[in-house]
């Protein structure tokens, strides 16, 4: 089994969606989350007072796939994502266990 983590920009969810339909896959969950690092910085004016936020947003995919659909469902995710270089970012990693209750 393999957990794939998929961090991307909000406008992306519903081309991620559509890659894991191709896939028969409709159980995952997705997070808000916060996107942080210097390549991030940016000044905002609030009120003729400045703000500087490393703050991105962003939503976090996981999902559990089999070791024979992971790449092709790796795959179909990057195509999702072309064009979001480092704003996105797909992990893939071994599960050993999975207990449900």
């Amino acid at each position: 089994m393999k957990k794939i983590e998929v961090i991307f920009p909000p406008s992306r969810i519903y081309e991620l969606r559509e890659a894991l339909a191709e896939h028969m896959l409709f159980e995952f969950i997705v997070s808000d989350v916060k996107d942080i690092a210097p390549k991030n910085i940016r000044v905002i004016d609030y009120k003729g007072v400045q703000h500087s936020s490393d703050e991105k947003a962003a939503f976090k995919l996981e999902l559990i796939t089999t070791d024979i659909q992971a790449r092709s469902v790796t795959e179909a995710l990057s195509v999702a994502l072309i064009g979001y270089g480092t704003d996105s970012k797909i992990l893939v990693t071994n599960v050993h266990e999975v207990a449900t209750h």
